[in-house]
């Protein structure tokens, strides 16, 4: 017997991939906010403060756990609805790695800024 799946199953199963991806995503570029705290010691120790942009990056983590809850919300609303025409998971893909960039780009920066400070405070 054959297993047949729905268009419509399909659908749901690609949002569903979609928005597991997004969400390790989004756990790793939490993990990236938290490096900065991690080398806060070391830039006291050399008397040098936190950068301000850091700070702002640490200070923003919560939406890295925002953003993945937001879009399960959107993924229940697309499971449980019954309606012949579903939006596209392409769509929902390219939302969410638009969304993932923005996020990611300024917290790679706010990591890289105290390792660059505590090296230049070695001089």
């Amino acid at each position: 017997m054959q297993l047949c799946l729905s268009l419509h199953m399909k659908n749901k199963i690609a949002h569903t991939v979609v928005l597991l991806a997004f969400s390790a995503a989004s756990a790793f570029v939490w993990m990236l906010m938290t490096i900065p705290l991690l080398l806060s010691r070391a830039l006291i120790r050399l008397g040098n403060p936190l950068p301000g942009f850091s700070q702002l990056c640490v200070a923003l983590r919560p939406i890295a756990v925002a953003l993945p809850i937001v879009a399960a919300a959107y993924c229940v609303w697309i499971w449980s609805r019954k309606a012949d025409k579903l939006p596209s998971w392409i769509g929902f893909f390219a939302v969410l790695m638009g969304v993932l960039v923005l996020v990611a780009l300024p917290a790679i920066i706010g990591a890289y800024l105290p390792l660059y400070a505590s090296i230049n405070g070695l001089k």
